[in-house]
């Protein structure tokens, strides 16, 4: 198997690129899309908190305008601010664990990334490096869900469903992913993510 290189293989030619710098179309539309998925996560973990832990339901989602309430409320802002960054760190530390170099991290209005632009990393590896904050988020969260106590599970909640909606960028490159041949390989420069492959695949899977 091929590792990851900074130099382009010969035969390998561009196959497809996702550009958000230039498609700001495709940008926007990932974000409505993505605040859909958190507003259906957030349902589903509601549903699930209740046939898991029907004991502490009712305590756990009871909501009062006071001041408490806004507390919590610029508490939840913080944490998601924290899962952000958590989910960038992520992702930077598989590119290092894959290229051995410092990653790149920047923050935009409609999307924040992390990067590992110069690298041709093998469409495989690229797979661990988008999906693993997603993956290991949620996971930890679901846990923490089921043990913590009734005052933390609506912050938790909160924030596996926006975990899951702010992963929409990753989940859309990996869908497209599929259709690249298994020796593909992915530049990620950040605002761009650029696929290239064998001219002999890419004319059988194009």
């Amino acid at each position: 198997m091929i590792s990851s290189t900074e130099t382009l293989p010969e035969g390998y030619v561009q196959s497809y690129e996702i550009n958000l710098a230039r498609n700001k179309g495709l940008a926007v539309l990932l974000n409505v899309v993505g605040f859909f998925i958190i507003v259906f996560s957030f349902i589903l973990l509601v549903l699930f908190t209740r046939w898991a832990r029907p004991g502490l339901f009712s305590d756990a989602f009871i909501f009062n305008a006071n001041l408490s309430t806004i507390s919590a409320l610029f508490i939840l802002i913080v944490f998601v601010a924290l899962s952000l960054i958590l989910h960038e760190l992520i992702h930077g530390f598989f590119f290092w664990f894959f290229t051995h170099s410092k990653p790149v991290y920047a923050l935009h209005l409609a999307y924040a990334y992390a990067a590992a632009p110069g690298w041709y990393i093998p469409v495989r590896q690229y797979w661990i490096i988008g999906l693993a904050p997603l993956v290991l988020i949620d996971a930890v969260g679901l846990l923490l869900i089921m043990l913590a106590q009734a005052g933390w599970v609506l912050l938790l909640v909160f924030l596996v469903a926006s975990n899951t909606g702010g992963s929409i960028g990753d989940m859309w490159i990996m869908l497209r992913s599929l259709r690249t041949s298994p020796f593909a390989l992915v530049k990620d420069v950040g605002d761009a993510v650029t696929f290239f492959e064998l001219i002999s695949s890419a004319s059988k899977m194009h």
